[in-house]
């Protein structure tokens, strides 16, 4: 029974991420489009949601899944890559990266005036965040791969790479927001 709580709340923890992940993806598409400050605030807010809670579910996830490992499946190699893909989440998420920034954008927005136009909206877009988006949401996805499939350790690892790497590629493609 203890098991099957466990299990369920690391898929629920795991969810949450996704939802933070998903959360980032769109508030960054959406700076990236930005022109004024009305088009910027909404999603300034989005990323502070993600920022609020999706920490917590990373905390919950390694949680629950480091329970499940020592419960049951031990030290096999997809639960190794499982945490190394974990620790690369929170190091490309984290507040090293965006905190700093997103706490620059905050300020930003509770200072500027109503109809600031475009110079004020070139503040916010920040093209790494966009590359760090879509590298943790390709990573999160071979993540997907591995917890689902349990492959050896070298596989999990090809997987989880091959998620960050197109992940990374697709934030390289050109698009209609110009930085």
């Amino acid at each position: 029974m203890l098991h099957t709580t466990a299990l369920v709340l690391h898929i629920l923890s795991a969810i949450a991420v996704f939802a933070s992940l998903a959360l980032d993806w769109l508030a960054t598409a959406g700076l990236r489009r930005a022109e004024r400050l009305q088009d910027v605030r909404p999603w300034v807010w989005a990323l502070q949601v993600s920022a609020a809670f999706g920490p917590w579910a990373r905390i919950a996830v390694l949680g629950f899944g480091l329970f499940l490992a020592f419960d049951a499946w031990s030290w096999q190699g997809w639960i190794i890559v499982a945490l190394a893909s974990w620790l690369a989440l929170v190091l490309l998420g984290g507040g090293a990266f965006t905190g700093r920034t997103l706490r620059q954008m905050v300020a930003l927005v509770n200072t500027e005036e109503a109809d600031a136009a475009a110079p004020f909206a070139s503040q916010v877009r920040v093209p790494w965040m966009w590359v760090l988006v879509l590298t943790r949401l390709g990573l999160a996805v071979g993540l997907v791969f591995d917890m689902t499939l349990k492959p050896s350790l070298v596989i999990g690892a090809i997987m989880v790479l091959v998620g960050a790497g197109v992940g990374l590629a697709l934030s390289q493609r050109p698009s209609n927001a110009s930085y």
